[in-house]
């Protein structure tokens, strides 16, 4: 496992500039957070790129704007949409080819759009795309769409297997009313990728250690079901003060992750 911060914290910063801020820090793993289309182009991903190599910075993951149009473009029953949504989608993967991500994170469609055979289909032919570039597509679990409930991760792994691949989202979690414990037990060998926050009586998104989120028997637990992946910290920009922030909960993190794998 791997302490990460995801360039999301700083939003709206310009994305180039806010993975600067974090390169800048000393933190060494990042995700991504393309905000718009033309940030996916050749001369940002380049640049980018260029960036995280003179800081000797790794991207493991990149999250795309997409979430608003995923369930309108990719679960449309219009072929001719998702035709159009994966052609878009070929040039993020090109994106994360250029920076070096190999995890691409979906948020879905909303509650009760379609069914979940149908959902699996759609997944399944952006997660084939993926294959294309080496890139693994991940479902997000997300408060308000399909993938807010065990049940429907449930079924979502047993439909596609392998293919099933979740990033698990601690604060949208909290927010859906999921289990993490039980998420863990149930389907935690197919989660490859966390985005974590505290929580407590003061929210939901909390900087590290300003809740009761008892983190080193969560991370222990993912260890346990074969977790090696990135626990990415996500924090809202009015959760925190600035970049040293940042780095002060990256590296609690860290040594979160070294008492989980000691006690494994």
């Amino acid at each position: 496992m791997k302490a990460a911060v995801s360039t999301a914290c700083f939003y709206p910063k310009l994305t180039e500039d806010a993975l600067y801020d974090l390169c800048l820090s000393g933190i060494s793993t990042v995700e991504i957070f393309l905000n718009t289309p033309s940030e996916a182009g050749s001369v940002y991903a380049n640049d980018m790129a260029a960036m995280l190599r003179r800081f000797d910075t790794k991207c493991v993951s990149v999250h795309p704007w997409t979430a608003p149009n995923e369930g309108f473009m990719l679960f449309s029953n219009y072929m001719r949409r998702v035709r159009d949504f994966l052609e878009e989608t070929r040039k993020v993967f090109q994106f994360m080819q250029t920076v070096g991500a190999k995890i691409y994170v979906l948020h879905g469609c909303p509650i009760g759009w379609v069914k979940p055979d149908f959902y699996c289909e759609r997944f399944k032919m952006l997660s084939n795309l993926g294959k294309e570039y080496g890139i693994s597509v991940t479902q997000e679990n997300v408060n308000k769409y399909e993938s807010q409930s065990l049940k429907f991760l449930k079924e979502f792994c047993r439909l596609l297997g392998d293919d099933a691949k979740i990033t698990l989202d601690t604060k949208q979690a909290v927010r859906a009313g999921m289990s993490l414990d039980e998420t863990v037990r149930s389907v935690g060998d197919h989660i490859v990728h966390v985005h974590l926050s505290d929580h407590g009586e003061k929210g939901d998104c909390l900087r590290i250690g300003e809740g009761r989120f008892q983190i080193v028997p969560f991370l222990t637990a993912l260890r346990a079901k074969g977790f090696d992946g990135a626990v990415m910290l996500e924090l809202y920009r009015d959760a925190f003060g600035g970049v040293q922030d940042l780095h002060e909960d990256w590296q609690r993190i860290g040594r979160l992750i070294a008492r989980a794998e000691k006690s494994s």
